[in-house]
């Protein structure tokens, strides 16, 4: 007999994207809990999860605010984790009421003082107006982490979005399905007709893009599509920004994004990227029903690819002399992570490459290139210029 409730039964299960989405999301937080807490100047820290979804769904999956909430907890009873004085509040809203109760009562069950549920039922507009409102209140002892994964993209409006960055103490991860946004780019923008279907698609791509940007255009890939969105999320400030697709099959992709004002919270989402995708960094793909007896000689063809991007964009930079610091930013900007650096610029040291200086005139060990945050910070005394060697 045919199953005529396949998709309803479907968003009643999470999905393996679903998943890949969660795990991101809830890897991210485990790094942002811990480096906030280690923070002496910050009393709070705020979770806005403005979609919330199901919670827990009949599969026993586990979505977006269980994730939040078990990042919470395990942080919580980590004996190893500073946890301090930090109160963490966790905001759910969902326009479906039954949602909103089952994540509450699931969280209400087991949640022993890790965190200040607090949850809401309003559309989404509403929800919206309340959260830019709080982190806009938010004060210097308040950080805010705001998650979107609305049911589509009609909602995401670039004002929206300035307005909950505004205040420099906000992140956001925001989730779009990007294969159906593609799909109807092109006939959205050049409809003439002023088809209802397409406004919203056309909106959010007036609202960032300018009348010749090729985003527009019919022939272009998905993952140029991602970066086209990534870019224009740092909506014309000096914010720094990331993607992370999710294949859902082999013509269907979303993707997570990420804006923040703060260069360490790029470096830890770069950190989550690559852990969960070891080969590029760039996000998931579906598993292969079988193991590829060749899968050990492509992951190093991988990392001998990204290698080499690496040295290239290093050989081109360093061309005129540049601090370790702004190599840090450059690295970051690249979307590598300082450890790959360091493998690159060693070699580089060792082939005598390199002209490498300190600021107090000592020779530089191998490997000591301080290539950081705290040296970006200021936090260390020496400061090293790169230079390609005459």
């Amino acid at each position: 007999m045919k199953n005529t409730n396949k998709k309803a039964d479907v968003k009643k299960t999470l999905q393996i994207h679903s998943q890949a989405k969660v795990e991101f999301y809830k890897e991210y937080l485990v790094r942002y809990l811990r480096i906030l807490s280690l923070s002496p100047f910050i009393r709070q820290i705020n979770i806005y999860d403005v979609f919330c979804g199901m919670g827990v769904y009949k599969d026993g999956g586990k979505g977006s605010p269980i994730a939040a909430f078990e990042a919470i907890k395990n942080f919580r009873e980590d004996p190893l984790s500073s946890k301090g004085q930090c109160l963490i509040k966790l905001v759910v809203n969902d326009k479906d009421k039954q949602n909103v109760e089952n994540t509450e009562s699931y969280i209400s069950k087991h949640n022993n003082g890790f965190c200040q549920l607090e949850t809401h039922n309003k559309d989404i507009d509403e929800m919206f107006s309340y959260v830019s409102a709080k982190v806009s209140e938010s004060t210097s002892i308040e950080r805010n982490l705001v998650f979107i994964d609305p049911y589509g993209y009609s909602k995401i409006k670039r004002e929206i979005l300035e307005q909950i960055m505004r205040n420099g103490r906000t992140e956001i991860i925001l989730f779009l399905p990007i294969s159906f946004m593609k799909r109807f780019t092109n006939a959205a923008v050049t409809d003439e007709n002023n088809v209802v279907q397409y406004e919203p698609l056309r909106a959010f791509i007036d609202s960032f893009f300018p009348d010749n940007h090729p985003i527009r255009g019919e022939n272009i890939g998905v993952h140029d599509y991602i970066r086209y969105i990534s870019d224009a999320l740092k909506l014309g400030k000096d914010f720094f920004t990331t993607s992370y697709y999710i294949e859902r099959n082999v013509s269907t992709f979303f993707a997570l994004f990420f804006i923040s004002p703060h260069i360490y919270g790029f470096e830890k989402i770069l950190e989550v990227k690559w852990a969960l995708d070891a080969s590029h960094g760039g996000g998931f793909n579906l598993p292969e029903d079988m193991d590829n007896l060749f899968k050990e000689d492509f992951i190093k063809e991988d990392r001998l690819y990204n290698y080499n991007v690496l040295r290239a964009l290093l050989l081109d930079y360093l061309k005129q002399s540049r601090t370790n610091r702004e190599v840090y930013k450059f690295v970051l900007r690249n979307e590598f992570l300082p450890k790959h650096a360091n493998n690159v610029i060693k070699d580089m040291h060792s082939q005598g490459l390199l002209s490498l200086v300190t600021n107090d005139g000592k020779p530089v060990r191998k490997g000591a290139y301080h290539i950081n945050h705290d040296a970006y910070k200021g936090k260390l005394q020496q400061t090293i210029t790169f230079k390609l060697a005459n």
